[in-house]
């Protein structure tokens, strides 16, 4: 047997031999030829072939997590996006709650005494009396005036009458003091019969503004006359009925 020294490197040599075993020229080297079989004083042999790589290992451990980098700068804003479509129109919100009411106000002080002047100013006359006069004053009828810028409001109710005649006219009109209005017009109304023969007794009113009359006492009066153009007929004034001036001082026209 060999001895211990000699024991390695002969089991490296069986290891490689087969890959050793080459021709140089005509010559064979061969292991088993060797010279140094069992000699402790051998000189070392040739280095063998690399062998064939080995198969790769498995893959190591997970290591541990890492520490946390800085924070990045703060990037550049972006540009702004496109605007979207509008979005459908939200429902009707409930009715709210109705509020509870508020404090009572403070009582206002009571104002001072109003005057005369402060309460309408007007007059009725009125009788009861047929009156048959064709042309003339019928009745009048006394009003204070207060003021010169104010306007007087008359009014007339009562029976009219024409009759016995054909294309004939009668005229009843207000006057003032005697005169007939001129602020701006007369107030008047008439009665025409184109074609008669009978008795015509119906309601008449005649109602106006007069203005530019002077305060103090005016004499209203309802008069009965003939229509220009035409002559004298039969008029009558108040028949069976009542008859009434109404007078009221207003304020100006605007």
């Amino acid at each position: 047997m060999f001895g211990k020294s000699s024991a390695v490197p002969l089991l490296l040599w069986l290891l490689v031999a087969p890959f050793f075993n080459q021709t140089e020229g005509n010559n064979t080297v061969s292991p088993s030829k060797s010279t140094c079989r069992g000699c402790s004083s051998c000189s070392n042999g040739q280095n063998g072939l690399n062998g064939l790589p080995g198969r790769d290992g498995r893959d190591g451990a997970k290591g541990e997590k890492g520490v946390a980098g800085l924070a990045g700068s703060r990037g550049a804003k972006g540009e702004n996006g496109m605007t979207g479509p509008p979005g459908p129109r939200g429902g009707k919100g409930e009715n709210g709650m109705t509020g509870k009411p508020g404090p009572r106000g403070v009582k206002g002080e009571i104002g001072p005494n109003g005057t005369d002047t402060d309460h309408r100013n007007w007059k009725q006359c009125a009788w009861k009396k047929d009156d048959g006069r064709d042309v003339g004053l019928i009745r009048d009828c006394v009003f204070t005036k207060k003021k010169d810028d104010t306007a007087l409001r008359v009014v007339f109710q009562g029976n009219i009458y024409l009759g016995g005649c054909s294309s004939c006219c009668k005229r009843w009109f207000i006057t003032f003091n005697g005169a007939e209005c001129s602020g701006p017009l007369p107030i008047d109304a008439v009665n025409f019969i184109r074609q008669g023969g009978q008795d015509n007794h119906r309601p008449g009113a005649i109602e106006g503004y007069c203005e530019n009359i002077h305060k103090g006492r005016i004499r209203v009066g309802i008069n009965i006359g003939n229509c220009a153009g035409f002559g004298n007929f039969d008029g009558y004034t108040g028949w069976n009925s009542v008859s009434r001036l109404i007078i009221e001082e207003v304020p100006r026209s605007q």
